[in-house]
Formats: structure tokens, C-alpha cells, sequence
């Protein structure tokens, strides 16, 4: 006999209804049908209230099937909790392994770093025409964290300004753009030392050999830039993704007087390079050339650069 067929064969010889035991046992009707469905089954306190009610020992209620259930649900239990300690001591060593693989990994490479010099070292400048005059202002920085390390270029802004209080390059920029756009002035951002946003170079076509070639520089505002320094071939690596500087074979430089260029006046110049570099090999390759502005006061150079193939 069931646990549920027993209840009711015992409440109807206690001569009970279903609402009866269950105002005696705290619970409703609906509850001791469905225990007598067998739909649900009494807890324990509940187990002590109907042993009592009905004159009936716990485990003649319950009948040695449904002991055999809950012990087995007790075994059960157990077994899962032992499973989940497993599982978890498992997981905790692979974390910790992995915690001390880092560590180790960190401290092998050198890669502990102070955190407030995080990221690489990145050179941007904001050059600005104001009231008739030029002015670049530079600043290397922190990639990650935006703080300054150096602060170069004319003292006007800094002057003005004061921007040696401020501890974020990107900060720093838009104060100097804001007030310039204020007085009614324009500025340029030039990242990296790379000109080629704000100056076109190209070779001039049917002059390019294994040799030399005829460049073409122009601007279409006068940002007031000289060239003419030194320039340097570089060759793409297709196995690294990257620009190799090529390797000179004699100590030769090309040092130039100092050319302008203005809007109306683009520079041409016949560049060799087979004495520094000799005959090129089949490849892509880029001529790199420094720059400098003739408002800037410090040391900073800038570089203008095209592609050219050798096939």
C-alpha cells in the first residue's frame, strides 16, 4: 500500500474528512488529496503531525518501500555532493596552474610595468596658423593612459595656457584647438610624426628605375614645411607585415637644401639611389623623406613617404 492509499484508508477509519486533517495537520484540503493522489508526499514535520493525528507510528505510515526511496535519495544526495567537491578541487588547481603560468610568463618576458606608464609611447602634434602666424606644439605620451612624457614645440601655447598642469594629451590638444578656434584660427593634428595626411608625395610617372626616381610634393594649404633632409628605401616584408629599412651598402647621404612648397609651387626632385642602395630586387618599397616645420622650435622631425613596386 501506498503512502497516499494509506492516509486515506486511515482518515476515513478516524472518520475524518479531507478539510478535517488538514486543519488538524496545517495544511488544506487541496494538500491531502493530492497526498492521497500520491501526486505530492508530506515532509517531515508534516510526517509527525499525521503519525499523531492517526494513531500511527512514522514508519508504518510510511511503509518500508518508502523508506528504501528516501534512504535511497539520502545515498543520492550524498554521492552528488561528494561529485561536486571533486569538481570543484579540480577546477581551483587548474585556475590556481593557470594564475602561476601567468605570473611566471609576466616576470620571464619583463612586461611588469609601472601602471601609470602603460601602453606604447605614441608622438602626435597640433600645428596651428593664429593671427597670421604658425605654431606647432608636440607631445609624446602614453598610449593607454594619455599621460604626457615629454612636451615640445614653441612656448606660446604653453605660455598662454598653461598646459603644463594638465596630466592627458588628448586633453591638452583640445584646449589648444578650442582656444585657437576661439580667435577665430585654424589647426592641423599630425600623429605619429606622419605627414602624409596634410602633404601628397608621388613619383612622377615614367621616372621611376632600379636606380632613382623624380618625386612630386605638394600642399594644398602652406603649412610652412621644409624638405630636402635626408631620405631612407624601405622594402615590405610579406612574411612579418612590416616595412624593413633597406641595408646601404655605401656610406653615402643625401642631404639637400632645404626646399618650400607652397600651393601654386610644387617641389620636384630627382632622387638617386644607387649609389647608397644599388640596383633594387623585384619588390614593394616605399621612399621615406624627413620633414620639418620652420615654426617649430624644438628638435622634431616628420616624414613624408610613397610606395613604389620593382618588378
Amino acid at each position: 500500500m501506498s503512502l497516499g492509499e494509506k492516509i486515506l484508508d486511515l482518515r476515513k477509519k478516524k472518520g475524518l474528512s479531507q478539510e478535517e486533517l488538514g486543519e488538524r495537520v496545517n495544511v488544506t484540503r487541496q494538500t491531502i488529496s493530492n497526498w492521497e493522489l500520491g501526486e505530492t508526499s508530506p515532509n517531515p514535520e508534516q510526517l509527525k503531525l499525521l503519525s499523531k493525528e492517526l494513531n500511527v507510528s512514522i514508519d508504518e505510515l510510511l511503509d518500508n518501500d518508502i523508506k528504501t526511496v528516501l534512504e535511497e535519495k539520502v545515498s543520492n544526495t550524498e554521492k552528488l555532493s561528494k561529485l561536486i567537491l571533486k569538481l570543484i578541487k579540480i577546477i581551483m588547481c587548474i585556475i590556481l596552474c593557470v594564475i602561476i603560468g601567468w605570473i611566471i610568463l609576466v616576470i620571464g618576458r619583463g612586461i611588469v610595468k609601472s601602471t601609470r606608464e602603460t601602453g606604447r609611447l605614441l608622438d602626435k602634434s597640433i600645428h596651428c596658423t593664429l593671427y597670421g602666424e604658425e605654431h606647432s606644439f608636440g607631445i609624446r605620451y602614453y598610449e593607454l593612459t594619455g599621460e604626457p612624457k615629454e612636451l615640445g614645440g614653441d612656448t606660446y601655447f604653453s605660455d598662454i595656457l598653461d598646459l603644463g598642469k594638465y596630466s592627458d594629451a588628448n586633453q591638452i590638444f583640445n584646449i589648444i584647438n578650442d582656444y585657437v578656434k576661439k580667435n577665430g584660427g585654424t589647426c592641423e593634428m599630425i600623429e605619429n610624426h606622419d605627414l602624409n595626411g596634410i602633404v601628397n608625395m608621388y613619383i612622377k610617372e615614367g621616372t621611376l628605375t632600379k636606380t632613382g626616381a623624380t618625386i612630386i610634393i605638394e600642399e594644398e594649404i602652406d603649412y610652412n614645411i621644409s624638405y630636402g633632409l635626408p631620405f631612407n628605401l624601405e622594402k615590405y616584408n610579406y612574411k612579418t607585415s612590416t616595412w624593413e629599412k633597406l641595408p646601404v651598402i655605401n656610406d653615402v647621404y643625401f642631404i639637400l637644401p632645404k626646399y618650400s612648397v607652397t600651393p601654386d609651387k610644387p617641389l620636384e626632385l630627382v632622387q638617386g639611389w644607387g649609389d647608397m642602395y644599388g640596383v633594387l630586387e623585384k619588390g614593394l618599397y616605399r621612399i621615406v623623406k624627413d620633414a620639418s616645420f620652420d615654426s617649430a622650435k624644438d628638435d622634431s622631425t616628420y616624414y613624408i613617404w610613397t610606395e613604389f613596386s620593382i618588378e
